[in-house]
């Protein structure tokens, strides 16, 4: 072999070499190794209480992935792990005219205690909600789908008028229906907020489930089920249930033959369930965490209103008056279990419906009459403390029900039934302008 050739055989081996190290490092990249996926990844608008997630190929150092993030401009939420994701779930509503950051930089650790250094960051930004409302047939009905100006109505279910019922997660991304079936039951079906995807959640059989409510993570839904009784060839009276949404598994929330309630409601912060008990008529309150139970004696039926932080529950309940009882509101604080009476109108009694509260905290919508007057309630936006009262409709022809307000308390939908004619329609509020969405259609509900 001359010199020349072994000169050009030593370049050749170390430049060779310097492949493969260069090879391996990529290969060994620990942050392409281990960050399968970020969410939303599309760069697709996110629901004003869409989750911000990132998928590991590995079990990771939870507390090295959590101080690793951040979101810009910052918003009030909470981190959870679902298995190898991360997950943030904001608490409040996602600011609608602002473009979000989500970072994460710095050193995570795996479960093993290998360590690298990371930096990613992707944006998103906060989409417009719709509403979804239901058309009622003879017997059940049908869910559509419709923006916040009236315009693109959609039937998004198909079911020949078997909807009863519908609910949509926090997030806006899923919708669960009740369904009746062809045995006479009432089973519990999920989809899609586009109405894609439909299937079979719960199969109830004779039973008929309902009123389905979902926990703030998404993994919990609440519901009642009416047992059907074979002996007696009808139905025993409504009882509170659980089902996980990830296995489908179902089980009675309390483990008692007379624990009879309906009207499940959880907590903004997840961490408390509300039902109305029948049995003693009050509203039964269920620490998630410590298992401890408290009850407001009510005989109004319904779970009351949560507070946006959870921390406080508002409810109605009649009162004996000389000449005619009526319903007035009030506040429990669920940290030092004092109630109290709010939304006075003045020096006589006024007659009011559930109140809805704002997600600022600071407002409540709710429809009220003076007692003794017209037999219709008009729709009013109301301070806790009396400094601010705006009357929305004072239209003596109709009445106001099913309201609840936007993401931002910026807006409210109601529904409106005209007592001549019996009809009802779906109206949105905003900044002191009432505009009609819809004819003929009943509980609107905002779908983020």
């Amino acid at each position: 072999m001359t010199r020349e050739n072994s000169k050009k055989r030593f370049i050749l081996i170390i430049l060779i070499s310097i492949l493969v190290i260069v090879l391996s490092g990529c290969q060994n990249d620990p942050t392409s190794k281990v960050i399968e996926r970020v969410y939303p990844s599309d760069a697709s608008p996110l629901s004003a209480y869409g989750w911000i997630g990132i998928s590991f190929e590995e079990e990771m150092n939870e507390e090295s992935v959590q101080k690793a993030f951040t979101l810009s401009p910052d918003t009030a939420g909470v981190t959870f792990w679902q298995d190898n994701k991360f997950w943030f779930r904001p608490i409040q509503a996602y600011d609608k005219d602002s473009d979000y950051q989500a970072l994460l930089s710095g050193e995570v650790k795996t479960s093993e205690e290998n360590s690298f250094d990371v930096d990613l960051n992707w944006t998103f930004t906060v989409r417009e909600p719709s509403l979804l409302y239901y058309v009622p047939a003879v017997e059940g009905g049908e869910v559509w789908k419709i923006k916040a100006d009236g315009s693109d109505a959609e039937q998004i279910t198909f079911t020949d008028n078997n909807v009863l019922e519908f609910s949509s997660d926090r997030t806006g991304e899923t919708i669960l229906l009740t369904v009746q079936n062809e045995l006479g039951g009432r089973d519990l079906w999920l989809m899609d907020h586009s109405g894609e995807d439909q299937r079979l959640f719960l199969n109830c059989d004779r039973d008929l489930c309902g009123e389905p409510a979902w926990s703030a993570d998404g993994q919990t839904i609440a519901y009642t089920r009416e047992v059907y009784l074979d002996e007696e060839g009808g139905y025993q009276p409504a009882q509170v249930w659980t089902a996980d949404t990830r296995s489908g598994q179902t089980a009675q929330l309390y483990q008692s033959d007379i624990a009879f309630g309906h009207s499940p409601s959880f907590s903004p912060d997840g961490k408390k369930l509300a039902t109305y008990d029948t049995l003693n008529n009050g509203i039964r309150i269920l620490n998630l965490t410590s298992s401890q139970e408290s009850i407001i004696p009510t005989v109004m039926p319904g779970s009351g209103d949560w507070s946006p932080d959870g921390s406080k529950i508002i409810f109605t309940n009649l009162v004996a008056a000389e000449n005619e009882p009526f319903v007035a509101v009030y506040t429990l604080d669920l940290e030092t279990d004092e109630i109290q009476q709010v939304l006075s109108m003045g020096e006589g009694d006024t007659d009011f419906s559930q109140p809805r509260w704002s997600p600022d905290g600071d407002r409540v919508a709710v429809s009220l009459r003076p007692v003794n007057s017209n037999i219709s309630k008009t729709l009013w936006i109301l301070r806790l403390d009396g400094s601010f009262s705006r009357q929305i409709s004072d239209d003596f022809s109709a009445t106001f029900t099913a309201y609840q307000w936007d993401p931002w308390g910026d807006r409210l939908v109601y529904q409106r039934y005209d007592l001549s004619s019996g009809n009802s329609s779906i109206w949105v509020w905003t900044s002191g302008e009432n505009l009609k969405i819809i004819e003929n259609g009943i509980r609107p509900q905002w779908l983020p």
